[in-house]
Formats: structure tokens, sequence, C-alpha cells
């Protein structure tokens, strides 16, 4: 039987994709069903093996309603989330709309904006946040001393300073986001500019009227992708908080797996709130 264009164009993007669905499978389909289980299990690792028994929900309340430490982490670990995702976007557009333009170097600028996606590893992420604390623990003196002061007597010095470690994976973490606004800009028609500028439309009608529609849905997918990068980081404190749990001899993986999903499910839930404030809606889209 012939095959259609579109038919081979599906197969070769299959083949291309194959490898990541086999590895998605065997490397992350069966871990993250049997980390499901153990968290709803007592887990007892004994010399004929693992065992097994079922405890329920146990470690989920355990996890929200008598653990001191793991709901403050989950809040602070959110709090950063939703605190660096505007930032991430706006950051990330603006550099795509200077990048879109045409000037000498160009291509320059574009590598050096995604060089740190690159070349970015968990020790070099690692040390770089570990400046950053230094680097705020050292200003000591003159009005930033009074302005830190007058935070901590309001109690908010410990988000401050989570915020602050992490300026750096914000600004680091743009690169993606950068390139992918960017091929979507170069994508736009230009004669829709040309039509918009010869009706006396001004550059700022043109990005709310042009601009920001064509990359409404981009915005959704970035800020999706963002959400997953930033709460997959390592030194995340409500990932700091399971890594950490993993040591203790107690019941480790059965409860550590239960806060694990525990914090998925509430990225989830920010991203759907993410997916519902940007979508376009049905009245603006018709108008």
């Amino acid at each position: 039987m012939r095959l259609t264009m579109r038919g081979r164009n599906r197969l070769i993007g299959l083949a291309f994709f194959s490898p990541w669905i086999i590895g998605f499978l065997f490397l992350t389909a069966f871990p993250m069903l049997y980390s499901i289980v153990i968290s709803f299990s007592d887990v007892r690792i004994k010399v004929t093996g693992t065992e097994l028994n079922f405890v329920g929900l146990d470690h989920y309340r355990y996890a929200l309603l008598q653990d001191a430490v793991f709901p403050t982490n989950l809040m602070e670990s959110l709090f950063l989330i939703a605190a660096g995702l505007p930032i991430v976007m706006v950051f990330s557009l603006v550099i795509a709309l200077l990048l879109n333009r045409k000037f000498p170097g160009r291509a320059l600028f574009r590598a050096v904006f995604f060089l740190p996606v690159i070349i970015m590893s968990g020790p070099v992420l690692t040390q770089l946040v570990q400046e950053t604390d230094a680097m705020r623990l050292s200003m000591d003196y003159g009005i930033l001393r009074r302005y830190f002061s007058l935070i901590t007597q309001a109690g908010s010095m410990r988000l401050l300073n989570l915020f602050m470690a992490s300026l750096v994976r914000i600004l680091w973490f743009s690169g993606v986001q950068i390139i992918v606004f960017l091929a979507v800009l170069q994508k736009i028609d230009g004669s829709m500019y040309e039509a918009a500028a010869i009706d006396g439309a001004t550059g700022w009608e043109m990005f709310w009227r042009i601009t920001l529609p064509h990359l409404r849905p981009t915005i959704v997918l970035n800020a999706i992708y963002t959400i997953v990068e930033m709460g997959a980081v390592s030194s995340d404190p409500t990932n700091v908080k399971i890594v950490n749990h993993l040591l203790e001899v107690n019941r480790p993986y059965s409860y550590s797996a239960a806060m694990a999903w525990i914090y998925a499910a509430a990225q989830l839930i920010l991203m759907g709130i993410t997916a519902l404030v940007l979508a376009e809606k049905k009245g603006r889209r018709r108008a």
C-alpha cells in the first residue's frame, strides 16, 4: 500500500520520537507507578527482599497534618515558583523581542543567552547559588542593613533569602523560553506589521494586537515548562526535604514518595491555574 505524504511524515516523526517513548516507558513510567504504590504502603527492606504493607492515606495525612516542616517547605516552594514565574516569562519575552531585531552580532547574543542551558549542571548551579548566598550575607552595612532588618522584623526574611538565592536560577533558566519565543516571533508574517504601520498603529499597539495574540499559546507552553523546571531544582526546599528524608532509617521510601506526589499534585494545580489565566477566551478570540 502506497503511503501519502502525510503518512510518511507521521512515520518519520514517530521514528524520531520512538527513542523517547521507549526511554519513558522503561526508565520513567515504571518508577512513577511504583512510587505511587509505595506511597500508599509501608516499605520494609529485609534480607529476603522488600516488603510492602498497605497503609492507605496514612503517609499523606502525616505529611499534611502532622509533619511540622513539610507544609512550610511546600508553601515556600510554591511561593518561589509563583514569584519566579512572571519574572522568567517577562525576562524571556523581552530578550526574545530584542533578539528578534536585526543588529550586528545578533547570532552571538542568541548563543550567549542560550549557553547557560547547555553548561548549567548541578554542581555549577549549586556553586552559583552558594556565591549568591555569600554575597547576600556580606551586605551588613548602610541602608541595605536597615532594609533587611526591617524585613526580618516583619518575619519575611526566610522567604526573601530563598527568593534571592533563586535569582541566579531565574535568570539562567530562561534560555529555552527565549529560544521558543524567538522561534514563534520569526514566524509572524511581517506584512501584518507593515499593514498596521500604514494604518497608523504604534509599536505598542502592534505588540498588543499582533505580537501578543500570536504568542499566547507559546506563553502558556513556556509557563508550564517554567513551573516544571523550577520545581525540579535540587535546592528547592521541598526537594531538599524529600531527599533528606531518604537518609532516615524509619520508613524512608514510602513517606518520601508521598511527599513527592503531594508536591507533584501542587505543581499540577499551579499549572492548571496558570493555563486558565493565560488561555485565550472565546469571546476575546471572536472580537
